[in-house]
């Protein structure tokens, strides 16, 4: 398992290092096949004295990821509340899926890399692109993804017609499908 610690408006504190490296291997004891962790840390600018922190994980299992995000006055009690977050996102996610310890199947997709521009660029300009790999999913597959990832909308290959859709939460809440056609 991986494990990637981004802080971003806020300086890395090797005690802040090391108390979330210790927080994020106990995630380990609920999901045994994790690759990898991402949890990115940042400082809330506001125009208030007091600072606010918040806390992002981001967990691969097999290509499936969980998502979880919390803010708080505190940059370890965010930490702390969005390991819960995580805990509970991972024992949803097994009672949904037949987790088999020990084995690694292919992944559902795979980051790429991304690439991000500058703030001084003109509106309408692409700021930020991602390129990531799709493994092709029903219709249902791609909502349980989206659900866990917390997103709107997801890109994802469909497996019945091998096209690339979206599908994406409604106002009302309900899905919504786009078939894109090239004309």
């Amino acid at each position: 398992m991986e494990t990637h610690i981004i802080f971003k408006n806020m300086k890395s504190a090797e005690d802040i290092n090391e108390y979330a490296e210790k927080k994020l291997a106990k995630l380990n004891k609920y999901l045994a096949n994790i690759n990898d962790i991402k949890l990115e840390l940042s400082e809330i600018k506001s125009k208030s004295r007091q600072r606010n922190y918040a806390a992002q994980v981001t967990i691969n299992v097999n290509g499936f990821l969980i998502r979880g995000e919390h803010k708080r006055e505190s940059i370890k009690a965010a930490i702390d509340e969005v390991l819960e977050t995580m805990e509970r996102q991972i024992e949803k996610y097994k009672k949904r899926y037949e987790i088999s310890k020990g084995r690694s199947s292919k992944s559902i997709r795979v980051p790429a890399g991304n690439a991000t521009g500058d703030n001084d660029r003109e509106a309408g300009e692409v700021l930020k692109m991602k390129k990531f790999f799709i493994k092709p999913m029903n219709v249902e597959q791609a909502i349980e993804q989206m659900e866990f990832l917390g997103h709107d909308f997801f890109i994802f290959a469909n497996v019945e017609d091998k096209a690339v859709n979206v599908i994406y939460r409604r106002k009302d809440g309900k899905y919504g499908l786009i078939l894109p056609e090239l004309s």
